[in-house]
């Protein structure tokens, strides 16, 4: 009697699971989303610069996010050139584009993301008084950057994270990619439904 019971408590138990299917892909799918303001700390002309911009993106089910973003110079970035009549040039930098980011374990207190810059951008040479540009170029950006992530409150968390920009195409005279790439570290806060 005691392995008839035991046979048919294992039979209740397995048999509900055994009829529900199980797919790679399909079902119930999650979505939320998130923006908010980005800061980076850079290496750009082996000066130290700050980038302002922000992000956005689709997050799914609570795991990938499918967005964008884009980054302007605040800072100025002496070119050791001058213009015609003698006036220092200063560099310039604005890029924007794709992003797709990997967030693991996004409802723990702590936790980390990954994600990949593909964009365009412009650099350019110009003059600070008047603001003229002397040169500019286009390029192309690939960054990815490895975050910490801190769930504040239900709507906003907090990411301070490190990658490398790596800038190609460079094509501005007396500058190369590798004093257009850069280390940088990134702060930013994100707004939305996780």
């Amino acid at each position: 009697m005691k392995n008839a019971s035991l046979i048919l408590i294992v039979l209740m138990i397995v048999l509900p699971c055994a009829g529900q299917e199980q797919t790679l892909a399909g079902g119930e799918i999650h979505s939320g989303g998130f923006g908010g303001p980005a800061w980076k700390v850079t290496s750009l002309n082996g000066e130290a610069g700050i980038l302002y911009g922000g992000r956005g993106g689709w997050i799914i089910n609570h795991t990938f996010v499918i967005g964008g973003g884009g980054y302007h110079l605040m800072s100025d970035i002496r070119a050791d050139r001058t213009d015609e009549n003698g006036k220092p040039l200063y560099l310039s930098l604005n890029y924007g584009g794709f992003e797709m980011e990997y967030i693991h374990e996004s409802d723990k207190l702590v936790h980390w993301t990954a994600h990949l810059f593909i964009g365009t951008g412009n650099v350019w040479l110009n003059t600070r008084d008047p603001d003229e540009t002397v040169e500019d170029d286009r390029i192309y950006i690939v960054e990815p950057i490895a975050n910490i992530e801190v769930n504040i409150l239900k709507w906003l968390r907090l990411n301070i994270g490190a990658g490398y920009r790596l800038a190609m195409g460079v094509d501005l005279d007396d500058f190369s990619t590798s004093e257009i790439s850069g280390v940088s570290s990134m702060l930013m806060l994100k707004f939305g439904n996780f």
